[in-house]
C-alpha cells in the first residue's frame, strides 16, 4: 500500500512523487505530468497551449518551458510575468480547453489580493527595467564570486584553518546571491550557484517551480527532500526526530552539498545522460587550487572542507531565516478560507528588519523575502520600491504583516521542528 499525506488546504492533491525513494527534481516534474491534466502540453487555469514553436523564441530562456512541459504552469506564469504582455500572447498558442479540474485550489481573482497588489507593484517599479538585475547587485555577485575562488586558492596554498572558514562562508553568500539570478531569464551569473557541487537546473525546479509556488505544502519538495530526519509539517507524527532533530540538524547542514553533488553527478551519467556547461562549473575552484598547489591530496581535502562550511552556512541561513515558526502557516495548520495565491505566500514567510534594511545582507541572505516570494523575477535590488505596494494592498485587506528578528527565527525553527498541535488562527 502506497503512503499518502492530505493537505490541510481545501481542493489541493495529494501527491505521490513525495514519497520517491531518492526525490528529484526530474521526479517532482513527472509527478505534476501525472497530476496537472496538462496532456503534453503547457495548462495555465483550464486551458491547455502548445508553446513548442515559442521555446526559442521565449524571452526568459526555454529551459522554463522546457522542463514546465506537460505540466500546470497557472502560478508560474502569473508570478513571472508582472505584465500583461505574455497573457497577450496567449490566444495564439491555445489549443483546447482541459478535461480535468485543477488539483491546486489557488486562486488568481482580479479583485483579490495578489492581482491588486501586482498592479501597484508594476507601476512602483516603472522607472526601472525590474526584466533585468540591477547594477549593484551584478556587482556584488561578481565581487563575492571572484572572492571565493581567490580565498579558495589561498587556503590551498597556506592549508590555513581561518582560510577555509572564511572561504566557505564567501562561498554561501555567492551561492545565495546566485540564487537571485536563476529565478530569472538565462545568465551566466546563474551558474555561481553551481560552484557549490548544487545544481542550478535542479533548483530551478525544486526552489523555483516548488517551493517558491507552494511553500510549506506537501507539494513543497523543499519540506520533501528533508524528510524523515527534519520534520516541518506538524500533521506528520515522526516520534523520534521530533525529539532530537534539533541536535542533529547542524550536523546535517555540513553534508547537504557533498549529498547533492553526489546525487547531481549520478543523474547526470545514469539518468539524464547528458553533459551541460554548469555541470563543469563546481570543478573550475579545485582546477585552480590545484594548479597553483600542483598537490592533489591538499586540493581535495580544502576544496571538500570549504565546501563543507559553505554547506552548513547556506543551510543556517536559509532554513532559519524565513520560512520556518511555529506562527508560520504550514500543512497541516488550518488555511485561510482565501485561497488566493499571494496571501498564501504571505503566510508562509516573515521578514527581518536587519536583514532587509542592509543590502549586503538583503542579497546573501534572501532579504525581502515575502516581496521576493510574490515578484521572484525581480531582483532584489529593486524589491525594495515596492514595499509600499504591498503595505497598502495589505492594508486593503486586514492583512497584518509581523516582522520578526533573525534571532526569534532561529529559535522558532527548532521549536517547529517539535511542533505537532495545528494552528487553527488563520482567517
Amino acid at each position: 500500500m502506497k503512503p499518502t499525506l492530505t493537505s490541510s488546504i481545501p481542493g489541493l492533491a495529494e501527491f505521490p512523487a513525495r514519497f520517491d525513494k531518492i526525490p528529484t527534481g526530474d521526479g517532482w516534474v513527472e509527478g505534476r505530468r501525472k497530476l496537472d491534466g496538462a496532456e503534453g502540453l503547457w495548462r495555465i487555469d483550464d486551458r491547455l497551449y502548445d508553446l513548442t514553436n515559442f521555446l526559442n523564441k521565449h524571452p526568459g530562456g526555454s529551459e522554463w518551458l522546457t522542463i514546465t512541459k506537460g505540466t500546470d504552469i497557472t502560478e508560474l506564469f502569473q508570478s513571472h510575468h508582472l505584465t500583461d504582455k505574455a497573457e497577450k500572447l496567449l490566444p495564439k498558442f491555445y489549443i483546447r480547453d482541459a478535461v480535468e479540474p485543477r488539483p491546486i485550489p489557488l486562486t488568481f481573482d482580479k479583485n483579490g489580493f495578489y492581482k491588486k497588489f501586482k498592479e501597484r507593484a508594476v507601476i512602483a517599479l516603472k522607472d526601472v527595467d525590474f526584466h533585468r538585475p540591477a547594477f549593484k547587485s551584478n556587482l556584488l555577485a561578481d565581487s563575492l564570486a571572484i572572492a571565493t575562488l581567490i580565498l579558495c586558492v589561498i587556503t590551498a596554498m597556506t592549508e590555513s584553518r581561518l582560510g577555509l572558514i572564511i572561504a566557505g562562508n564567501m562561498m554561501a553568500f555567492t551561492v545565495i546571491a546566485a540564487h537571485n539570478y536563476f529565478h530569472m531569464r538565462d545568465n551566466f551569473r546563474m551558474y555561481y550557484f553551481d560552484m557549490c557541487l548544487m545544481s542550478s537546473r535542479e533548483w530551478r525546479i525544486t526552489h523555483a517551480m516548488s517551493h517558491h509556488m507552494y511553500p510549506n505544502t506537501i507539494w513543497d519538495f523543499e519540506i520533501m527532500s528533508l524528510e524523515p530526519l527534519l520534520q516541518y509539517l506538524p500533521k506528520i507524527p515522526a516520534t523520534i526526530s521530533r525529539k532530537i532533530s534539533w541536535l542533529y540538524s547542524p550536523i546535517i547542514y555540513f553534508v547537504v552539498f557533498h549529498s547533492q553533488g553526489v546525487k547531481r553527478y549520478v543523474e547526470v551519467f545514469l539518468v539524464r545522460q547528458k553533459f551541460e556547461f554548469r555541470d563543469i562549473v563546481p570543478f573550475i575552484i579545485p582546477t585552480v587550487m590545484f594548479y597553483v598547489t600542483g598537490n592533489l591530496s591538499i586540493t581535495v581535502k580544502y576544496w571538500m572542507l570549504i565546501i563543507a562550511v559553505a554547506s552548513f552556512v547556506f543551510h543556517a541561513i536559509g532554513l532559519n531565516g524565513a520560512h520556518h515558526h511555529p506562527e508560520i502557516f504550514h500543512d497541516g495548520d488550518h488555511p485561510r478560507n482565501d485561497l488566493d495565491w499571494g496571501l498564501l505566500e504571505l503566510d508562509t514567510v516573515r521578514d527581518r528588519d536587519v536583514i532587509d534594511n542592509n543590502y549586503f545582507f538583503n542579497l546573501t541572505q534572501y532579504g525581502h523575502h515575502s516581496l521576493h516570494h510574490l515578484m521572484p523575477t525581480v531582483d532584489h535590488g529593486y524589491l525594495h520600491l515596492c514595499v509600499p505596494a504591498l503595505t497598502e494592498t495589505c492594508r486593503e485587506f486586514g492583512i497584518n504583516m509581523v516582522n520578526f528578528s533573525p534571532l526569534e527565527l532561529i529559535k522558532g525553527q527548532f521549536r517547529q521542528l517539535r511542533r505537532v498541535k495545528p494552528r487553527k488562527n488563520y482567517l
